[in-house]
């Protein structure tokens, strides 16, 4: 069997590896070894996101994205893996203990920092429950698109208790701004109705809905909404 297929097919088997592996396996010098890697690579039949660190096509992407750093999927690919969205996640957002971002194939991986590892769900790779990704994508507004979050919002059960527990009880905007997008869908169930109840006494001082930029002051809520609500209802107006 050619040196070339042979390491292909350990790094198929084994999902993720790195180099100092492949070279205790002896199969040839280092310098050759490094070659053949680089050769797999360019000729697109591996990945090698990081130095040293090379990765199967046929790998979860979800799964090595855990792996590259230590953390767990959050934001808008939590909303796809749980059903709520339909659009693949091309870009797979990380909760960690690093902020970067890594390319692999036509996948960006992006890590940001973690404010704590409750509310996390253990299966094949940890994945922020529906309540924890919403409370990530409050805290996160860079990183958070308010039309899917309000989507979200809608079709999602959501855990009144789990979510306020989940939110950062010194961050009043985040109510702030959880509330508002509450007061703007369609309809509420039971435990929406709940969170918006408790949302309201939550109000403080003024904020922005995402970023400081000029848009509409809503008094109720003492926001201003810098997206506007047409932008943000745009998926149950279509």
């Amino acid at each position: 069997m050619k040196l070339t297929t042979r390491i292909k097919n350990y790094v198929d088997l084994a999902k993720i590896t790195y180099f100092p592996l492949l070279a205790s396996l002896s199969l040839t010098s280092e310098s050759s070894l490094r070659v053949t890697l680089n050769r797999l690579v360019k000729a697109s039949e591996i990945y090698n996101p990081i130095k040293g660190t090379y990765v199967s096509k046929n790998a979860d992407m979800f799964w090595i994205a855990c792996q590259l750093h230590q953390g767990y999927i959050s934001l808008s690919t939590s909303f796809y893996l749980h059903h709520l969205i339909e659009e693949f996640p091309f870009t797979v957002f990380v909760a960690s203990n690093v902020r970067k971002s890594v390319h692999m194939g036509n996948m960006e991986f992006i890590y940001f920092k973690a404010h704590d590892y409750a509310g996390i769900e253990k299966g094949d790779y940890p994945l922020a429950s529906v309540e924890k990704a919403i409370s990530d994508s409050l805290m996160h507004l860079s990183l958070t698109n308010f039309t899917t979050l309000a989507k979200v919002l809608y079709y999602a059960d959501i855990d009144s208790d789990k979510l306020i527990q989940l939110c950062d009880a010194e961050n009043s905007a985040s109510f702030q701004r959880l509330g508002y997008l509450l007061s703007l869908l369609p309809k509420l169930d039971k435990e929406k109705s709940k969170m918006l109840s408790f949302c309201r006494k939550n109000i403080k001082a003024n904020t922005y809905l995402s970023g400081k930029r000029s848009g509409r002051y809503i008094s109720e809520w003492k926001i201003i909404d810098n997206i506007g609500k047409d932008v943000i209802l745009s998926w149950w107006q279509q």
